[in-house]
């Protein structure tokens, strides 16, 4: 059915009556009819950044839009922590932790009358203080708001507050922890007066372990990782060798870690280019909880620093272990015969000793000391040197000490490589000094000529043949 024009406008007389009148519930005001008041000639030129104001009626459809509009709730650790009415938070779980802070830090007990995703109500655990605090989500979302607050106190504060636990102080510690691993009970109870609690020592040792497994892992957790941390070293260094040995007695048990081996091709290309070949085995006592035995060899470069060839993880020092890591060292470095003379240096460990005379049969000793080899140390101290250099890395997890000695070793390569590119001379800086010393000390000296080539040199008491042929 097509309308008819009176139709039309008997429909726009009562549009137009019902547009002057005001709606049932008093809300709409403006009238079309009344076109004196209204001026429409710049409505298309309204800037389209203008921010308008909700009205009232918006804000009360829109709740959260008006809630946002309040304290959205910040963490400073520097800064107390001050509650108040409608203070936002992303969310339950933000709420919950700076509640905790709150009441640590104002060392008072809580009652928490309610505790759920949906609201928290909690309010002073001593009988008659005033002090109250209720949350709630606001409209569907997941952020929470303080509904209700009174910040009121009549207690007495108590620094041994129930809500200090051991893992709340954990948490506190890991940044520090960070920075300093070796950081004493002493100076964790000092640091622990900040937040204004005065734990036990045996939560500050419980605190600490737990912070330390968090930042470098658990103990027995690190084994079950090493197959892919060893398979990641063979990737990003090529031509590596990284031998991992398990001890199984039969197919029923399990796999037990026993041994690791690591040498990296860096420190190979390097002893065998540029270091005397004159090297040093020792081993030293891991201090976590399994034990164990660190065992390495370490060489001299040119400039007679301390230059690691290799390192491996045995469960304990004897002849066993070491002629397991003397075979994977050979095979790495090796083979070692007439072409390539090795003088090595140990300590009189009755099972290092046993297997050195097996798998170095031709290498000098102490009484047969090769002239090719000119270095004066006659003491193993540089391999102690090693040990104690390493020293804040024995008590860690297996995977935190494997790469704790990696980037010890990149970060010493590089910085010796830096160095070594401002020498002026071909010769290196120790032994600059050294050439210069015997110079000044060789003035001292009587020199007399028996040919062109030959000379005796007298020194004190001494008397030296000297033949420049």
């Amino acid at each position: 059915m097509v309308p008819s024009s009176s139709d039309d406008d008997s429909w726009m007389k009562v549009l137009n009556n019902d547009c002057e009148d005001s709606t049932s519930d008093g809300r709409v005001s403006v009238s079309l009819s009344d076109k004196s008041d209204i001026d429409f000639s710049n409505y298309e030129e309204n800037d389209e950044d203008e921010i308008v104001v909700d009205s009232e009626f918006e804000k009360e459809l829109d709740p959260l839009k008006a809630a946002l509009r309040s304290k959205m709730f910040t963490y400073n650790h520097k800064d107390d922590i001050e509650f108040e009415k409608r203070m936002l938070f992303n969310n339950v779980d933000t709420f919950r932790a700076a509640l905790k802070d709150y009441v640590i830090q104002k060392g008072f007990p809580i009652q928490r009358l309610k505790n759920e995703k949906s609201r928290c109500t909690a309010k002073c655990g001593v009988e008659g203080c005033p002090w109250r605090i209720h949350a709630s989500p606001v409209g569907d979302s997941t952020i929470f708001q303080i509904k209700t607050y009174n910040p009121q106190h009549t207690c007495v504060m108590d620094r041994k507050n129930p809500e200090a636990t051991s893992d709340w102080i954990a948490k506190k510690l890991i940044a520090v922890l960070r920075d300093n691993t070796e950081m004493t009970n002493k100076s964790i109870l000092a640091d622990m007066r900040k937040y204004g609690v005065q734990p036990s020592k045996m939560q500050v040792w419980s605190s600490k372990r737990k912070a330390l497994n968090e930042i470098e892992g658990i103990h027995f957790a690190s084994y079950g990782k090493l197959p892919k941390d060893a398979e990641l070293l063979r990737q990003s260094n090529p031509e590596c060798i990284v031998q991992i040995h398990y001890d199984r007695p039969n197919i029923e048990v399990a796999p037990r870690f026993l041994r690791l081996f690591i040498s990296f091709k860096a420190q190979k290309d390097g002893f065998l280019k540029r270091c005397k070949p004159f090297i040093g085995f020792d081993g030293c006592h891991l201090k976590g909880p399994y034990s164990g035995t660190l065992l390495t060899v370490v060489a001299l470069d040119g400039n007679n620093s301390l230059f690691p060839l290799a390192f491996a993880m045995a469960e304990c020092e004897n002849k066993e272990t070491w002629s397991w890591f003397f075979d994977f060292f050979e095979l790495h470095f090796g083979p070692f015969d007439n072409h390539l003379p090795l003088t090595c240096m140990r300590d009189r460990q009755k099972g290092l000793n046993l297997a050195y005379e097996d798998g170095f049969p031709l290498a000098d000793a102490r009484h047969a000391f090769g002239e090719a080899v000119k270095c004066d140390h006659v003491t193993n101290n540089f391999t102690e040197s090693f040990n104690a250099w390493v020293g804040d890395l024995r008590g860690k997890p297996i995977l935190t000490l494997v790469e704790g000695l990696r980037r010890k070793f990149m970060k010493k390569m590089h910085k010796r490589f830096q160095k070594s590119c401002t020498w002026r001379s071909h010769l290196t800086p120790k032994i600059v000094d050294k050439l210069k010393l015997i110079a000044d000390q060789s003035r001292r000296c009587e020199r007399m000529m028996a040919s062109e080539a030959l000379f005796e040199v007298i020194d004190t008491n001494k008397h030296y043949i000297v033949n420049l042929s």
